[in-house]
């Protein structure tokens, strides 16, 4: 029980709860409409922009910057942008041919969330290393 508790304080929780309130956005967007499925669009550009530096401030979470921490926010935020842009794009309905190329939003999500997390990594790498060297001095 307490290793799953640290689970949901952790990246994990917070990539749950993001794609849980994505969830909650699709759902209403039944029935689709221009309006709401403008602004799913914009969450595919959203979810990895906002999603993957808070992510990183999880280090500030109690267990956080642990010895696996870095390797979790990296599997974590690479699946959770892939599974709440795809949750997000479940809830666009065009209503015509259009609905076909609804699965190349995970794809472009990702891509944008490459572009943030490669640097944020090699920061966040720096920043544990040094830690580390000062518990060690």
């Amino acid at each position: 029980m307490r290793r799953l508790l640290s689970l949901l304080q952790g990246p994990e929780g917070l990539w749950l709860t993001i794609s849980l309130l994505v969830y909650l956005v699709a759902t209403s967007n039944e029935p689709s409409t221009p309006a709401g499925n403008e602004f799913l669009e914009t969450l595919w550009v959203a979810i990895p922009l906002a999603g993957i530096p808070l992510t990183f401030l999880t280090a500030y979470l109690p267990g956080g910057s642990g010895r696996w921490w870095l390797l979790r926010v990296v599997l974590v935020s690479s699946v959770g942008v892939l599974v709440a842009s795809f949750i997000a794009a479940s809830g666009v309905d065009y209503h015509d041919s259009r609905n076909s190329g609804l699965l190349g939003a995970p794809v472009y999500s990702l891509s944008i969330g490459i572009v943030l997390l490669v640097p944020l990594t090699f920061v966040a790498a720096a920043l544990v290393r040094r830690k580390n060297r000062a518990r060690m001095r």
